[in-house]
């Protein structure tokens, strides 16, 4: 059991809890390799705090050039 990856039919993409069953953090974009981040991130995602988690995201897509 652990963090999971849903995809929908359009290439979006979430995270989700295998033991709870829960959707949680940032929508990512269908050229975004979320097993890369989740990779980068190198903790479990589910410690993180709603806020924590987001910025992770931004600071993981700043570093890929995905934000300005």
């Amino acid at each position: 059991m652990g963090v999971r990856i849903l995809n929908d039919k359009d290439g979006y993409k979430c995270l989700y809890c295998s033991t709870t069953m829960v959707a949680f953090g940032n929508i990512f974009y269908e050229d975004e390799d979320v097993e890369e981040f989740l990779k980068w991130l190198k903790e479990d995602a589910r410690h993180f705090t709603h806020q924590e988690l987001e910025n992770k995201i931004y600071e993981w897509r700043k570093t890929k050039g995905l934000t300005q």
